[in-house]
């Protein structure tokens, strides 16, 4: 029994099948849960739960908390096949909770949602009982789906490091032609979760599950068949490279791999920009012209229907229902991007705030303060504003609309502070590391020059120094020449020196795997070091060649969500505070007109039946029941501009440059800061324009 189902594991998947089970339906083979079950066990270590330990986000917390508490009170019954794919999932993540807990918390979070939508309805608050159902279903549905989204994601972030892997594994095995010390290699210097990933697979390499390096490789390079095909090839590429008698077509085969990755990434980037402009011009019309466009009528809505709660019901619909719309029509098109490059790491630059903090200097100290805080004082400033002016907001009229502006602008450019503080520092640093690792490639260039000339690596290293002064690469070679002729260290510890190493302070990881080349390769001979420098700063020139490419590319389609978000949504916006200030002025001035009218018409002896029509005419104009403040209009539409520009700059941050959260929180910042102020600006001005000649038309026609 046990021959068979080892000789089971070890059964390949064809092609079709892996399509069939794992692509079609988001899942990993059934083969690889197959052989997670049998070892499953054996890898609950010690060791291995503190390799997978990572700090979980708040949803996640709240997931594994619930799952592995509630859950195991709770049984949901689901059916087998349901329940092996969502257990494999879990095992992946590295969960400690099965699918039958999983699914049993988010039949509790159902319940209690209809609960207590029930009882509201029970206290006639309808809207806000319909509300909680509507979230108890959505968690019902969002908690059962977490783990196909949280793999999603895994496999994401991982993909931006998938042409470094290759990169790194090419670069390893040119000088030494052993796969699992490449791999070991490619994990010691990658950073984001494809470092887990591969370190996992050399964990299940010595744990038995795999007969070697190879096969794990092979069943990794599966996750793949189909959202990077161009790795895939490269990495069989790489892995046939081995079984090459000949030198000559042993490097060949490695050069192809490392130019079929990189072609193929700027292949699949291609198509995807290509791909991505009809969709996100659809998610504009549907997300944010034509709910913008619709709240024209809503004030010529209330004049004839009387709708309850109906101020609420516009911040349901446009605080909440489009925005998370928005962001999940966006989220479907950002998910199936396709490998690119991964940003640099900053985690390990000492002297550097976190993200969501900056450093203050106060005489000789340095004081790190949460980006949180200057944001409240932003808010408290318009807050006190608002409360100074607060009776003119209370007079029906275009006061209403400049004096709830400031509630608008105190939200607005309180969260572009925060999101521009949080990372004004490290966006910084962050250009000057990226500065730093472009120009590495020509000094390796250099230094393979005089590596083939027969000078020694110490004195290489000096002379570059010299020659790459007034470069982004000159604080670290004078770090790096300091260490070797000041403090007498080696090669090795004056780049590598836990307190005082060059690459401490520049921690790039393609500066680092360049460097670790270069020491290792000298340590064979000069010529050797020659080559490897050499070859690493063409590969590093492509490199940096197909990464501005790519990002041109999607540059036509970022700029394009701008110009959207940044001015049209904007303007559009601020003419509908205009023209809702305009129509409720009008409206308003013929509600209290109409008495008048009336009067006048029946005294001026008109016809039974004019007088039997004019009253009913004049009686659908009824602003009492359903009338909300024109500064509630206002807010909400700001409040929808507000998440609108959030959500965009995420999308623009996400396809630039994914995974990388300084760039992320700037573009925020600086798609929000740009759209609030135009805002603002048109907004004032429509406003002040409209009222004014709503004013006259309406004095010249003795309506007021």
């Amino acid at each position: 029994m046990a021959k068979s189902k080892k000789a089971e594991v070890k059964r390949p998947i064809d092609a079709d099948s892996i399509d069939k089970y794992y692509l079609s339906e988001g899942i990993v083979p059934s083969d690889l849960y197959n052989k997670d079950k049998d070892i499953r066990e054996e890898l609950k270590s010690v060791e291995y739960k503190v390799f997978k330990r990572e700090a979980p986000s708040f949803l996640s917390k709240i997931v594994i908390f619930g799952a592995s508490t509630i859950g195991r009170v709770i049984h949901f019954r689901i059916n087998e096949k349901d329940e092996k794919k969502v257990n494999t999932i879990l095992y992946l993540l590295g969960y400690d909770f099965d699918a039958k807990q999983l699914y049993g918390f988010s039949l509790f979070l159902l319940v209690i949602g209809i609960i207590l939508g029930i009882s509201l309805f029970v206290l006639s608050q309808i809207l806000l009982g319909l509300l909680f159902i509507v979230a108890g279903i959505a968690a019902y549905v969002l908690v059962q789906n977490y783990p196909k989204q949280q793999l999603s994601v895994r496999l994401s972030k991982s993909s931006s490091d998938l042409v470094t892997f290759i990169l790194y594994l090419v670069i390893f095995m040119r000088q030494t032609p052993n796969l699992e010390a490449a791999v070991q290699f490619a994990s010691e210097n990658l950073t984001s979760y494809l470092a887990f990933d591969l370190k996992k697979l050399i964990w299940d390499t010595a744990a038995r599950k795999y007969t070697n390096i190879k096969e794990a490789l092979d069943e990794f390079s599966k996750r793949w068949i189909k959202t990077s095909p161009a790795f895939t090839d490269a990495l069989f590429l790489v892995e046939s490279s081995i079984s090459q008698e000949d030198e000559a077509g042993r490097l060949a085969l490695l050069d192809e791999a490392s130019q079929r990755i990189l072609s193929g990434t700027f292949e699949s980037m291609t198509d995807y920009a290509s791909t991505l402009k009809e969709p996100l011009n659809t998610v504009y019309m549907l997300g944010m012209v034509l709910p913008v466009l619709g709240l024209v009528l809503a004030p010529m809505l209330m004049a004839f229907v009387s709708i309850p709660d109906f101020g609420i019901l516009l911040i349901v619909m446009y605080d909440v229902a489009l925005p998370l719309l928005v962001y999940f029509l966006l989220r479907g098109r950002l998910m199936v991007r396709p490998a690119g490059f991964a940003a640099p790491d900053l985690s390990q630059v000492p002297g550097l705030p976190k993200i969501g903090s900056f450093y203050v200097k106060i005489g000789s100290k340095r004081i790190a303060v949460s980006a949180i805080f200057p944001a409240i004082g932003v808010f408290a400033v318009f807050a006190v504003m608002v409360a100074f002016l607060f009776p003119y907001m209370l007079m029906f009229g275009p006061t209403q609309i400049y004096v709830s502006i400031l509630i608008t602008a105190g939200i607005g450019f309180a969260l572009f502070t925060y999101y521009k503080l949080s990372v004004i520092q490290l966006k910084a640093t962050e250009e000057e590391l990226i500065r730093t690792q472009n120009s590495f490639g020509d000094a390796l260039f250099q230094m393979g020059s005089l590596l083939s000339q027969g000078f020694p690596p110490e004195t290489t290293i000096v002379k570059v120094s010299e020659t790459m002064k007034n470069t982004p690469m000159a604080d670290f070679f004078t770090v790096t020449v300091n260490n070797i002729q000041s403090l007498g260290m080696s090669l090795k510890d004056a780049f590598f020196n836990k307190v005082s190493g060059s690459t401490r302070f520049f921690p790039s990881s393609m500066i680092i795997a360049g460097v670790r080349i270069f020491i290792e390769s000298s340590k064979k001979s000069i010529a050797n070091a020659a080559a490897a420098t050499l070859y690493v700063s063409k590969h590093l020139s492509n490199l940096r060649r197909i990464n501005q490419e790519v990002k041109n590319l999607l540059e036509e389609v970022t700029s394009g969500m701008r110009v959207e978000v940044g001015l049209l949504s904007p303007v559009m916006a601020g003419i509908v505070v205009g023209l809702t200030t305009l129509i409720g002025v009008v409206l308003r001035s013929l509600s209290g007109s109409i008495n008048t009218i009336q009067s006048s018409i029946a005294t001026s002896g008109g016809t039974g039946g004019v007088s039997s029509v004019v009253p009913f005419a004049f009686s659908l104009f009824n602003l009492s029941g359903g009338q909300i403040p024109l500064y509630t209009f206002q807010i909400i539409i700001g409040i929808y501009l507000i998440t609108l520009s959030i959500i965009i700059g995420y999308a623009i941050a996400t396809i630039s440059q994914p995974g990388d959260r300084i760039v992320l929180r700037d573009t925020i910042a600086s798609v929000l800061l740009t759209s609030m102020a135009l805002y603002i600006v048109i907004a004032f001005i429509v406003t002040l324009v409209f009222s004014s000649v709503g004013g006259l038309v309406l004095g010249a026609t003795h309506l007021v």
